[in-house]
């Protein structure tokens, strides 16, 4: 099912590989009418993202994926949040706090690579100097720093990440711990946006409990759910009249990491172009806050074609 809009997608300014510019220039490409710039816990990076989307003639919403846990259930849930006001008071401190967070992380595991020798031959003032205007430092930097110098290639990254940073970071205590899902949600609403929970695999169940405390809808074509928790999924939201969202994430040609494989499609993070995403009469549910009153048929087509593999 070939999707119109992209609206999980990660640039330069968290872990994704590529610029704003660089990703509407290939999510154009692939064959996407409109995006959202969903970086981790940051926004310095939707500026760019709209100048970019409105040069090339694509829709755009604002947007920005959180972590959040629900500490009793166990659960940690991603939510995205879309059209929020970044510098509502208490959403710019928390956002603060989550950059400083990930950069403080990142220089400790940095020097400790150094000092492991699992990295030579560059300083954390260059790390940067090389990536000005972002706060959210995460091991990308680094990394990307490392490879305009010249130490390392793309086909480093996968052990670059396993050996430095990977399941290491959480050998770093944070200085500030994640807002709870109730918490997240309200912020976000207090905030004048809306929330979606990310790629709900293994947490379907939880949907009615997340709509109580504030949730308006959830992603359905992200490669991480299975078949039948798509099916689910529509018709949760179809029940629960909840916006329906998708997108990339990682993965596909906007995620840029085929570069890091031999045979790309082998790798897990192949998709099929346009796979990932959600429907035009979707994205404009999203994007005016309006559903639409002949979404029900659209879900049940949907539903249609999703067993039927179309």
């Amino acid at each position: 099912m070939k999707q119109f809009a992209n609206l999980h997608l990660h640039s330069t300014h968290s872990d994704g590989v590529y610029t704003p510019a660089q990703l509407v220039r290939i999510a154009k490409d692939e064959g996407y009418r409109a995006l959202s710039l969903t970086d981790h816990d940051t926004t310095t990076g939707n500026a760019d993202m709209r100048r970019e989307c409105e040069a090339a003639g694509l829709d755009f919403i604002f947007g920005c994926e959180f972590s959040s846990p629900w500490r009793e259930r166990r659960i940690n849930f991603h939510i995205v949040g879309f059209d929020f006001d970044p510098e509502y008071p208490e959403m710019k401190e928390y956002l603060a706090q989550r950059s400083f967070c990930e950069a403080e992380q990142t220089r400790i595991l940095f020097e400790r690579g150094l000092s492991e020798g699992l990295i030579h031959g560059i300083a954390w003032d260059e790390v940067l100097e090389y990536n000005k205007g972002v706060t959210w430092l995460c091991n990308n930097h680094v990394f990307e720093t490392m490879k305009a110098k010249g130490l390392v290639t793309d086909l480093d990254y996968m052990n670059f990440f396993h050996t430095v940073y990977g399941k290491r970071r959480g050998e770093v205590k944070p200085p500030y711990e994640f807002k709870p899902i109730d918490k997240m949600l309200r912020l976000i609403r207090d905030a004048g946006g809306f929330a979606v929970v990310a790629h709900p695999h293994r947490q379907l169940h939880a949907i009615p409990e997340l709509i109580e405390m504030g949730l308006s809808g959830l992603e359905v074509w992200h490669h991480l759910l299975t078949p039948e928790e798509r099916l689910e999924a529509l018709k949760i939201a179809k029940e629960h009249k909840l916006f329906i969202s998708g997108g990339s994430d990682h993965d596909g040609l906007c995620g840029g990491y085929y570069s890091s494989f031999e045979n790309p499609e082998e790798s897990k993070f192949y998709v099929p172009e346009c796979s990932c995403g959600t429907g035009e009469i979707f994205f404009r549910e999203i994007k005016t806050r309006t559903l639409n009153p002949e979404r029900d048929a659209v879900i049940e087509e949907c539903i249609k074609k999703e067993q039927n593999n179309e």
